[in-house]
């Protein structure tokens, strides 16, 4: 058998020239592409990055705290929205006039009263009225948008964050939603963006046009990047077809370390009467193997995980470091299989997510547990089912649901937690009067301080003792790439599009010449480094 001949990828010694007019990628987002899109099309004070803190400066250029309750900042000058307008501190005491009155709903911001100050044309501050240490962070997902726009529409806060409304030249990111919307709860299956010519970092956005899909069959969008030059140029894909990526003219592989997460929800509010029994729940997660599904299913792409959070934040590696989980004894196999036999649970799931449960149903048939699947493309369909079972008011029968838990939060396992907030939409575990405790303690505790450590791990072993979630290995991100796309992942939610570059051989640009044939041999996986 002939060993595949792997080449460099020397994409960087081939860029094309920055916002090309005939530039244009496609891409694929089938998980939270309403936090993806928003990144991309709006902007805050500041923004989710890969660094320490999680977010670096945007529209404001430089921030100081006073004390536990006031925020000073200092706008960049010259900023103006996507229609050409100009944007200054009146503009941000607006805009937070109308988030307060829609405000998002996955944290504790609804519940925070504050004022917004004016100093100067450049400056103002913020003043809380009670104690609340996410504030700064919820700051990266509070954009700002035209008068116009705002009072059309108003601030779009829910449970699945902002978002742009109506196509239009309302907000501040790097590109301009031209067609299209993505919202959570609903979304068009298609999205058209186009580079801001205002944008205030000047560098960005490299590529003209964007046309985003949200509901592709994972196997059509496989395909469509694999065998078909010029259908799709970046997409998630199944750990487990990496080879045909890595053995396609027109694609590539990325590999790189995430904070992301695989929630498998149990629905204990009005489906199987037995999975409210912590005993049979406490069964499922022993009888999942993670090492088995990190060999098999991950294809070795992901860490073996304790917790439904991801083992890759820096603070539940801390939490772990200085308090390991305790050996537990666990049920014998007799005693699993009386928990589990004859147990019958309805399964809820996008498509892209089938391997990962053709792997966990293996695994738990050896207990007598069967698995029935209703399937669904479109993430906007889990919503539906998720955010209404709270109140008992799915209209869908599912014990287990699973959700693309993209790192939203950034570097904070709240993008985990806020599952756990009995109160929430989110939370299909009941009341639990103890964990709702530890989550009012972890709203107002510094992240910077040993306390922070104590609440996370409080939180993190109470669900875990619990058995709120079938609890899975942590993933890596895999995406296919086509050839001639310059990509540097985020760890978290952020998919850079206005980062991303092409070459002077990217289908859009090349025109009638054809696609050099050297190229078409298969480059070396790309694996990214993170300290």
């Amino acid at each position: 058998m002939q060993k595949t001949q792997f080449r460099d990828d020397d994409a960087l010694l081939r860029v094309a020239t920055p916002q090309h007019p005939d530039s244009h990628i496609k891409i694929f987002i089938p998980n939270i592409p309403y936090t993806y899109i928003a990144k991309c099309t709006n902007s805050g004070l500041i923004r989710s990055y890969d660094n320490e803190r999680g977010w670096e400066y945007e529209l404001a250029k430089s921030h100081k705290r006073v004390g536990d309750f006031t925020y000073e900042f200092e706008l960049r000058e010259g900023l103006k929205f996507q229609d050409g307008s100009e944007f200054d501190t009146d503009d941000v005491v607006f805009n937070f006039e109308y988030f307060k009155r829609s405000p998002i709903l996955y944290t504790n911001i609804d519940k925070v009263d504050f004022d917004v100050i004016k100093i100067d044309k450049y400056k103002f501050k913020i003043v809380l009225k009670q104690k609340y240490e996410m504030f700064l962070t919820d700051l990266a997902r509070i954009f700002f948008y035209t008068r116009e726009y705002l009072k059309k529409y108003g601030f779009k806060g829910s449970e699945t964050g902002s978002g742009t409304k109506r196509a239009g030249a309302y907000g501040m990111g790097p590109y301009i939603l031209k067609e299209g919307y993505a919202l959570g709860s609903k979304q068009t299956s298609q999205i058209e963006l186009e580079a801001n010519p205002y944008y205030w970092n000047k560098d960005y956005p490299k590529i003209k046009r964007v046309t985003a899909y949200t509901q592709l069959n994972a196997k059509d969008a496989l395909r469509m990047i694999t065998q078909e030059e010029g259908e799709l140029d970046f997409a998630p894909i199944d750990f487990n077809k990496k080879i045909e990526v890595l053995t396609s003219k027109y694609a590539k592989l990325n590999i790189s370390k995430s904070t992301n997460n695989f929630i498998i929800f149990f629905n204990l509010i009005n489906a199987n009467e037995r999975l409210k029994s912590k005993e049979v729940r406490v069964a499922l997660n022993q009888a999942i193997d993670q090492e088995n599904l990190l060999n098999f299913v991950y294809k070795n792409e992901g860490y073996i995980s304790p917790f439904a959070s991801s083992v890759n934040y820096e603070i539940v590696q801390k939490v772990l470091k200085n308090k390991m989980p305790k050996e537990e004894e666990g049920y014998s196999k007799e005693k699993m299989h009386k928990l589990l036999n004859g147990l019958e649970l309805n399964v809820f799931t996008q498509d892209s997510f089938m391997f990962l449960f053709k792997g966990i149903e293996y695994q738990l048939k050896k207990y007598g547990v069967t698995l029935n699947y209703t399937v669904t493309s479109s993430e906007k369909d889990i919503y539906g089912q998720l955010l209404t079972t709270h109140k008992s008011q799915n209209t869908q029968k599912w014990d287990l649901l699973i959700w693309g838990d993209d790192d939203w939060y950034y570097a904070n396992p709240w993008s985990v937690f806020f599952i756990y907030e009995d109160e929430s939409a989110w939370s299909t575990i009941g009341k639990d009067r103890v964990m709702k405790s530890y989550i009012d303690e972890f709203f107002i505790t510094k992240t910077d301080s040993k306390e922070y450590e104590k609440v996370v791990s409080k939180i993190l072993y109470r669900a875990k003792e619990m058995a709120y979630t079938l609890r899975v290995p942590s993933p890596n991100k895999v995406v296919a790439l086509n050839k001639e796309v310059i990509y540097k992942p985020y760890k978290g939610a952020v998919i850079p599009i206005w980062e991303m570059q092409i070459t002077k051989d990217h289908y859009s640009i090349r025109g009638k010449r054809e696609y050099p044939t050297y190229l078409e041999a298969p480059i070396k996986p790309k694996r990214e480094k993170y300290e």
